[in-house]
């Protein structure tokens, strides 16, 4: 017999009243089975001094955790909030690499959409530098302006100021400006690597008016895009006055451009992408609009000027390269990292060049193929430097 039933006073002793042999086995088994850490015939304190559940509360979380419900112990509520860490931090850990994809993924659409300016601007005979930037601008504006709201855009507008939004879009419009014209003198394959000699104009433009230091392979890049501009121009077989203009108006296209996305830098991020398009691109197209007047009145033919391919150019400019293009960028930059997002959409320049062979007949020559590349390495060690 087990040394436990040996302990038990046997019932049938007559040293004392059958009830309180009853009173005194029960008690002696009730304590046997606290002894051996097991739980006791109704709700008590356990070895530990820790309330423990009645047989009824055992059944009944058994029963719950069997149907998939959190059980009554503190130990299953500590793996179901340790179970809600480990999820929140896996969520936060594939956060960023969510944003990555959908960053890069903008910045690819975004620089197929701008890669077809060159062709359009081109295909827009007949139409000035400044009536093509004015045109392409308030389409963009129109198209974006119904995702917003006026009053909370106003409110946003306020808080950085009219003077300001105006002095971007007016650099803005400088860009623009400039592009258009320069390719009416130059050939693709001068134009956009000039025009990408911003990235080195930012850098030095950020050294001098923000302090911030230029890193030895920045400025091993600075010295690789002056000797790609070298090759570019200098060799040219059929370099001449007119292709000497364009590429002058390339550069100054580029530091425009240099120059807004510095003021803009900290407004870019800090206003809603559909406002801060809104704003610059409406206060370009108002810097413009004098000029595109004066031009229109000049040409003596007015809107007569528009034929059908000039229209749909014109639309295609605004639609593609500013509604797309840009605002994929700066769509693209609230997610990457900027330098990446600029090392996308370099690639601007070779997809001009293909599209500008494949639908001009623009073949580039030799030079202006060998100064690009030289260029696009020299952009990219100062965008990675």
């Amino acid at each position: 017999m087990h040394p436990s039933y040996r302990a038990v006073p046997m019932l049938h002793q007559e040293s004392a009243p059958f009830h309180q042999q009853l009173l005194h086995a029960a008690s002696h088994l009730r304590s046997r089975v606290q002894g051996l850490g097991r739980l006791p015939l109704a709700g008590g304190l356990g070895t530990a001094g820790q309330s423990t559940p009645s047989s009824f509360e055992i059944r009944s979380t058994q029963r719950r955790d069997t149907l998939g419900v959190v059980s009554y112990h503190p130990r299953s509520r500590a793996g179901k909030d340790s179970r809600k860490v480990e999820t929140r931090q896996s969520v936060e850990l594939e956060q960023p690499k969510v944003d990555y994809v959908i960053g890069l993924g903008f910045a690819l659409f975004g620089v197929l959409a701008v890669s077809t300016s060159a062709v359009l601007i081109r295909l827009a005979e007949g139409v000035s530098a400044f009536e093509i930037a004015f045109w392409r601008l308030v389409v963009a504006t129109s198209v974006l302006l119904p995702f917003i709201r006026p009053s909370r855009a106003l409110d946003a507008m306020r808080s950085v100021g009219w003077m300001r939004l105006a002095l971007y879009g007016g650099t803005l419009a400088v860009h623009f400006v400039a592009y258009n014209a320069a390719l009416r003198f130059a050939p693709v394959a001068h134009v956009l690597p000039l025009l990408y000699t911003s990235t080195i104009m930012l850098a030095a433009l950020s050294a001098l008016a923000l302090r911030e230091p230029l890193r030895r392979a920045q400025l091993m890049g600075i010295v690789i895009v002056l000797a790609g501009v070298v090759v570019l121009a200098g060799f040219e077989p059929k370099f001449n006055a007119r292709i000497a203009l364009g590429d002058g108006l390339a550069l100054v296209s580029a530091a425009a451009y240099a120059a807004y996305s510095l003021v803009g830098r900290r407004e870019r991020t800090r206003l809603p992408l559909f406002v801060y398009a809104v704003a610059v691109y409406g206060f370009a197209a108002l810097w413009v609009l004098p000029f595109a007047l004066v031009a229109a009145v000049q040409s003596g033919a007015g809107l007569a000027r528009y034929d059908w391919n000039v229209i749909l150019a014109l639309l295609g400019l605004g639609l593609i390269p500013n509604t797309l293009g840009h605002t994929l960028y700066n769509a693209s930059v609230r997610r990457l990292n900027a330098a990446v997002a600029n090392v996308v959409y370099t690639q601007e320049m070779t997809g001009a060049i293909i599209l500008a062979w494949l639908i001009l007949g623009e073949i580039p020559s030799t030079n202006a193929v060998v100064g690009a590349a030289i260029m696009l390495l020299g952009i990219l060690l100062v965008l990675l430097g």
